[in-house]
Order: C-alpha cells, then structure tokens, then sequence
C-alpha cells in the first residue's frame, strides 16, 4: 500500500496521509471566530480558497500529449484502432468554469502510473444555521425506509470503506465494514471467527456491499460465488428469509465484468460511484426489491408525445465506451417505449449488426478506443453492400432491395462541421448531439420510421 489518501501509487506524490493529517489538525480558531453566537465568522477574511485533487491510477497520459489535454476532443492517440479514448470536451470546459470561480486548474501525470488533476475555486464563508441549510443539515430529504436494516461493507481499501458507510449511515441503515477476504468469507460461511473485532452486527444482515477491487483489480466480482460454495443458514450473519442480497460498487464496468457479476452472485443493480444520495437510493430500492412494493416508488411517468410515436417498440442499439454515456442515452430513448440494448465497442456493433439482426436503428459514440464510430460504421455498411440483392437490366446493376440497412446515427457533443460531414462519408445517417434533446431526436428518427421508409 503506497502512503496516498487512494492507497495506490499516484502521480503527485504530495497527496498523501502526512499532508492530509496536517490539514485535519488545523485549529479552527486559527481562522475563525464566535460572533453574536449566531454562527462563525471569518476573522482574516470571507473568502476561502479551496483545493480539490482527483488522482486516478491509470495509464497516464503521454508525454507529448499533455500540453494539449485541455484542447476539445484531443486524441492522444488518434488512429482508429487506439487502445484508449481521449479528453473530449470536459476539461475544455472544467478550465473555463474554474477561471470564472477565480481559480486555476493543472495536473501532473506519469505515464504508466496514473494523473493527478488538481484546481482551486474561491468561495465566500457562510454561516452555519443561515436560511435554507436547515433541511440539508438534517438530511429531510433522504429516503426513510431503510431505517433499521443492516449491511456490511466489503473493502480492503479502508479510505473507500469509510465513505460508503458514511452514505449508507444517512439512510439510518447500521453498517460494518471489513476490510479482509478471509474473515469475511469465515463469517458469511458460518464458521469460526466470527464475529470480527470491531464488528457491531450481531442479529443478521440485509445486504453485502462488495467494491469491485475490494483486494486488488478485479478481486471482489467473484466473492458472492466463493460465499455460496460454504453457505448455510445457521450462520448468525444470514436471513432468515433467505440468502443474502450481494450488491457490486464500481466506478465502471465493462460487459465482460458484467457477465461474470451475474454469473457470480451478484443482484442485477451495480451500484456506480462517485456515490449520491439519489442515485444510491433507487439501486438499494432496486437491487432489494423494493420496486414492487408502490408505498417505495412512484408510478413511471408516463410519456406522450410525437416521439414516443415514433420509438415505441422500435428495438435501439446504443454504442459508447463511457458507461454513464450509454445510461443516459439508453434512459432518453426508453422513456419513449424504446426497447435500448447498449454496447461498449465498435468491434461489439459490427458484430449485433451482423445480418440478419432485429435492430430498427444504432446510437454510435464518435470516438471509442480500439475501434472508433467512423471505422465502425464503415464496416458496418460493407457487409450491408454485400448482401445487397442486386438485378441486371440492359447491363446496368440495380439494388433491388436494401432491406438490412440499418440506420446509424452518430452521437457526440463534438459538433463542429469537420466532423459531421466526416460522419456522412462514413455512411452514417444522421447525426445527434449529446445530451439528447426531444425535438432533435424526433428529427433524426422520424424519416427512417414513417410507414413508407420503415426499415424492416
């Protein structure tokens, strides 16, 4: 374990438990004081500036390509079959947001090890108890129907342990958190060694949050699986209503993660971080099964609209590599009665393209590492020309029937004009900027489902 808040080796080493320490020890009265006990004041000024590192354990980014990381849409490898992806537009717009807060943003990356993005905001101090802070602080808006359940926190990285709990602690449930593999699996087992030193759960617990790297990348998606081999229902730590409910925390997943989580154990729901109060609420009520219950949820809103006209039952293919990118876009085209199936790679589109396939469209992201959208859709209308049923007449070659050309359209929020003529050279249809928006969507679709062009 390197001396780092993440417990990994990162790129700034300046980041680590000696420098946070420090902060923590810092005597509040050292900038602040008591005023008309109504709350504080500051002393030396009222205006704070305020430090946020982000340190990820990545590949780094490369050298000669880190005086352009806050260039729009920067590549830093731009051929169409590179491993990674690029910056997009996010850092682009991080800079000028964080020049207006009156603050500055840089980074320091090492390649094979990780970067360390960090900025600075000026922010003016508040009062403690100051109108609107109320509710916040009393966290009035949290769910309360999880008040009273037990779960347990499966981490070896104890800095991420903690912030999990803290979340689940807002919804009243009662939490425990072990950090090694083997005394967990002793306890959920049944056998000796249990319970843990520290551990306050003694009457049986509801859920068993698993990180996906709780020991390592990759090591926790097969625990549930290690757990069942041992599992009986004497173990203090079980249901008694039933087996325990395995509930995967990622940052990402890929498919291939995805099958082996369900193969393991795990219920459907992956709970994504960084953690929020709202999304984390829905996965919990989801993964336990609250959804059936009406008193936990409301009725689905239910959509009318010349667009859900055009997608109701029309079954979608959205392509993306960032995961957060293809639940957006599968939830805009679902609240219109699409049926949405998403993948993560261009190699992935070709092949659930390949003919005969039951798709009425495709959603495909513009750059993707490995295979990107244009070189995708390339191949994609290839083995559509192939299989193009083609008659003579007078010597003259016409295409009789086009049946299998699925309409793609790409999806970015890159929309200079370069790149949208770029997209109809590639044989794509149309073109959609991301985030989704009714009135552009229903644009883009309409043509390729009306009664006479319907592409089945």
């Amino acid at each position: 374990m390197s001396n780092t808040l993440s417990g990994s080796e990162a790129a700034d080493r300046r980041n680590n438990w000696e420098s946070f320490k420090i902060l923590l020890e810092t005597d509040s009265d050292e900038l602040f004081s008591e005023s008309d006990g109504k709350g504080w004041t500051a002393r030396l000024t009222d205006v704070v500036k305020l430090a946020v590192s982000v340190e990820d354990t990545g590949i780094g980014i490369p050298l000669p390509a880190q005086h352009r990381v806050f260039t729009p849409f920067m590549q830093a490898d731009s051929s169409t079959s590179r491993t990674y992806g690029g910056t997009g537009i996010g850092l682009s717009i991080s800079r000028c947001l964080i020049e207006l807060m009156g603050g500055e943003i840089g980074f320091i990356s090492r390649p094979g090890i990780g970067s360390t993005f960090s900025f600075t905001a000026l922010f003016k101090v508040g009062q403690a108890g100051a109108e609107g802070d109320s509710d916040l602080l009393r966290g009035a808006r949290l769910p309360t129907h999880f008040k009273g359940m037990k779960a347990l926190v499966l981490d070896g990285n104890p800095v991420r342990s903690v912030v999990t709990k803290y979340h689940l602690q807002r919804f009243g449930i009662e939490v425990d958190s072990i950090t090694s593999s083997k005394v967990a699996l002793s306890m959920l087992n049944g056998m000796d060694g249990f319970p843990a030193e520290g551990c306050s759960v003694k009457d049986g617990i509801d859920m068993v949050l698993i990180e996906k790297d709780a020991w390592g990348p990759g090591t926790g998606l097969l625990f549930p699986s290690q757990v069942r081999v041992g599992l009986f229902p004497r173990g203090p730590f079980l249901q008694s209503k039933g087996l325990l409910k395995m509930i995967l925390l990622a940052t990402s997943l890929t498919l291939e993660e995805t099958q082996k989580a369900k193969a393991a154990g795990f219920a459907e729901t992956v709970i994504l971080k960084p953690l929020r109060a709202s999304m984390l609420a829905v996965c919990l009520q989801l993964a336990l099964g609250f959804c059936n219950r009406r008193e936990h949820l409301r009725e689905p809103l239910k959509v009318s609209s010349p667009l859900s006209n055009v997608l109701s039952g029309k079954s979608i293919l959205v392509v993306d590599d960032n995961i957060v990118n293809r639940r957006v876009a599968a939830g805009a085209l679902k609240k219109y009665g699409a049926n949405v199936i998403c993948t993560d790679s261009g190699k992935s589109a070709i092949s659930m393209l390949r003919q005969p396939h039951n798709f009425n469209a495709c959603f495909m992201d513009v750059q993707m590492p490995e295979m990107d959208g244009f070189e995708a859709t390339r191949q994609i209308r290839a083995a559509e020309l192939a299989n193009m049923e083609c008659t003579s007449n007078g010597g003259e070659t016409l295409v009789t029937n086009n049946r299998w050309h699925v309409p793609i359209l790409a999806m970015t929020a890159d929309v200079i004009q370069a790149t949208h003529e770029e997209c109809l050279r590639c044989g794509m249809d149309g073109y959609v900027s991301k985030p989704f928006e009714e009135e552009q969507l229903y644009k883009a679709l309409a043509p390729f489902f009306d009664k006479e062009s319907l592409v089945r």
